[in-house]
């Protein structure tokens, strides 16, 4: 870092003040998403070209069917990446998270795989990993194994099948997605965990036998109507609570549920706050909201003309006077974070105020916080000077977590000639400055 530099860094963080930092409930999340500013995300699918009310309610996006090996490559070596591009785009555009949904399934998988050798299956489903990291290399979250309980992929044995695992093949999945995405954060997903407590006790397996290698970042549960519409919200929190043992992050992956206007409103207002006020849950994705292209009918949230049925008004009203916390004051912060000389220093602000300051390493380290405070929390890089640089990874509340390269306020970036001059989405702090990752 030059002189130059360095006097524009003080500049730029002289403006950060105390009463600037207190307003990043909404700086670098300025959104007007239902879940804006809290600790989990509540999201939706992309099919085809982004809706236009998107961002009016979602702040996380996942990819109906365009991320599905099938839909990607339907002919062997003629990749289609053009829906996929939509949704990714859309997703960095809008600073919000994006999981790719998905790399290894047994359904929605190309039909010519199933006429090659083994050894060719393996090479074509790296080759479909590989491709898929090198292009969208910013993806926050990745369902890399869907259904395997209940829709296991046809060419398992090509990955090693059960092995001495029991699960080898998903343990060879997983291998490859951290070896070709490093960054993303690698979840499993599969129906049913969440009213079954027999596929809830074999998923748990899976999950700890990856949690075992430090390839697992987050447990998936899909939750679609036919396991939730008549399941009682004491069962939803039964079954949470087994899941949370893992220690891994639980996300709620494709919710969705049925009814006419009354009936769906009155089952949103019974179970929907067990998912969302469960500590263990990270973040909420429903399966489509408008009516007309829902994979089922009766289970969208706005009307064709545009107009919101009873629960999403009420969902709406719900998320945002909620917290989501679980219901406990105390917030469980984690800041990942290095520094490239080992003698960098970190604040946490929370509201403003100066929480805590670490002294990193050269190695991303997890450095913890805990804290009551509420307000915008940011990321202060303090001692800027000659070779000293810091990249952040994420910040986490309570398990959810929040990338730094998507969020939009970043004064210690170095960008388009100057600190804080470009889009703030980096996760580099090249001069005195902070990163903003919304409330807490």
């Amino acid at each position: 870092m030059n002189a130059s530099h360095l006097f524009k860094a003080l500049s730029r963080a002289v403006v950060c003040t105390s009463a600037t930092l207190g307003m990043l409930g909404s700086g670098g999340l300025a959104h007007a998403q239902i879940a804006v500013g809290k600790p989990k995300f509540l999201g939706n699918i992309i099919a085809g070209n982004p809706p236009g009310n998107f961002s009016m309610y979602w702040n996380q996006v996942s990819p109906e069917n365009a991320g599905k090996w099938g839909s990607v490559e339907p002919v062997r070596d003629q990749m289609n990446w053009s829906q996929l591009d939509t949704a990714y785009n859309y997703a960095r555009s809008n600073g919000f998270p994006f999981k790719q949904h998905t790399f290894v399934w047994g359904a929605q998988e190309p039909n010519w795989i199933g006429g090659l050798g083994a050894q060719q299956q393996a090479y074509e489903v790296e080759d479909f990993i590989r491709q898929y990291c090198q292009r969208y290399p910013q993806t926050q979250y990745i369902d890399v194994v869907n259904e395997p309980l209940h829709q296991p992929a046809s060419y398992r044995e090509a990955l090693g099948g059960a092995g001495s695992t029991g699960w080898d093949w998903i343990v060879w999945s997983f291998q490859k997605a951290r070896q070709h995405c490093p960054t993303a954060k690698l979840l499993i997903n599969e129906y049913g965990i969440i009213n079954d407590a027999n596929a809830l006790n074999r998923y748990k397996v899976i999950v700890n036998i990856l949690k075992s290698r430090g390839l697992i970042d987050g447990v998936g549960i899909q939750s679609h109507h036919f396991s939730m519409d008549n399941l009682a919200p004491a069962t939803i929190t039964q079954n949470l609570d087994s899941l949370a043992q893992t220690g891994v992050p639980i996300y709620v992956s494709e919710l969705d549920m049925t009814g006419d206007d009354a009936t769906q409103l009155a089952r949103y207002q019974q179970k929907f706050p067990a998912l969302w006020t469960h500590p263990g849950v990270a973040g909420v994705t429903l399966w489509g909201y408008i009516e007309g292209q829902t994979w089922v009918a009766n289970t969208h949230l706005v009307r064709r003309d545009g107009s919101e049925r009873p629960a999403l008004t009420w969902l709406g009203n719900y998320v945002r006077s909620n917290p989501g916390s679980g219901g406990t004051a105390n917030k469980s912060i984690v800041v990942r974070a290095r520094g490239t000389s080992g003698q960098e220093r970190v604040t946490l602000r929370v509201g403003g105020t100066a929480v805590q300051t670490w002294t990193l390493g050269k190695t991303m380290t997890n450095y913890t916080f805990t804290t009551t405070l509420s307000g915008g929390s940011t990321v202060e890089f303090t001692n800027d000077a000659a070779g000293r640089d810091v990249q952040v990874d994420y910040l986490s509340v309570n398990g959810s977590v929040r990338q730094a390269e998507s969020q939009t306020y970043n004064t210690g970036v170095y960008q388009n000639g100057r600190c804080g001059g470009g889009s703030g989405r980096s996760d580099w702090l090249h001069c005195n400055g902070a990163i903003g990752f919304g409330d807490l």
